[in-house]
Order: structure tokens, then sequence, then C-alpha cells
């Protein structure tokens, strides 16, 4: 009786550790069914979506890229909002979140490209996004709010991201 009673506290405390410290991973699978992106939540990470490591794969496993948003105090990272891939497959778009709840009002946004295999930052070329809630049309137009360089005023933009990559490519 008194082992069979330690086996299931032992089975519990087992379960109840490994739910407490599991990880939380989804899965999204490209239109064309090429690839796939993970978004792994990371156990620290307090405000917001916490904080998240983005992993993206071939439909066989190989991985691509994988890029963590994490910090050690849990506060100084970064959590995935949304994420989705464009309707043609060339594009993984995510926004975040602040997992310290710094600078409330902004929303990064970063977009993964199979073409390169590169992480790039949309804010770089439209100012900092300010709606997580992107949008996405065909083929790869994505359409966000930002502040156009005043932290005051923002605005909604749409722009192709086939055609950012083409502006990178000629300078």
């Amino acid at each position: 009786m008194m082992k069979t009673a330690l086996f299931a506290f032992l089975c519990t405390s087992f379960f109840l550790a490994t739910a407490a410290h599991g990880v939380e991973e989804k899965r999204y699978l490209s239109p064309d069914g090429k690839y796939q992106a993970f978004v792994i939540a990371l156990p620290r990470g307090s405000y917001g979506a916490g904080e998240s490591q983005v992993v993206i794969k071939t439909k066989d496993g190989r991985t691509l890229v994988s890029k963590s948003y994490g910090s050690e105090d849990g506060e100084h990272g970064f959590g995935v909002e949304k994420a989705q891939w464009t309707p043609d497959s060339n594009f993984f778009v995510y926004s975040m979140s602040s997992s310290g709840g710094h600078q409330p009002w902004h929303s990064p946004v970063y977009f993964f490209s199979i073409h390169d295999f590169k992480i790039r930052s949309l804010d770089d070329h439209v100012g900092a996004v300010t709606d997580p809630d992107f949008e996405l049309s065909a083929p790869d137009t994505v359409r966000v709010v930002a502040t156009k360089g005043n932290i005051d005023e923002d605005a909604p933009l749409e722009l192709r991201l086939g055609e950012l990559l083409g502006q990178e490519r000629q300078k």
C-alpha cells in the first residue's frame, strides 16, 4: 500500500513539474505545405505575450533559421503576438510585444524570407509599428499601422514584401 501511494505521489509530482515547465508551441504550416514555422513560448516573461523563440523548418524537418527573443530576466525580451504566412508562402510574418511592458505602444514586426532564409525587421522600413494586428493579402502584401517617424502620428501603411526585398538588393 505504501509503495503504491509513493508511486502515485511521484507520478503526480512529475506530471505537475512537467506541466509547470512545459513548453507551449504553435505550428504554422505554409499554404504550399513546404515549410513550417514554430513559435515556442519561453519560460520567462510576465507581460504581453511573454517571450518567444521562432523556428522555421522545411517540410522534412531541416531547420532554416532559429531566433530567440528571450532575455535572462524575462523582462527585456519579446513575445510573438500574431504570426502568419503570406498567401504565396514566401514570407512568415510575426508581430511582437515587450516581455517587460517597455514601450507598450510599440509592436515590432519581423518577416522571414524563404529566398535567403533571413529574418528582417519591418520597422526598419516603415518606422515603429504600433498595432500587433497586421493584415496579409495575396500574394505578399502586408498592412500595418506605424508611426512614420513621428511617435504621435500613426498611419496605416501597405507594402509588398517581395518589392521590399528587391529594393534591398538594388542598394
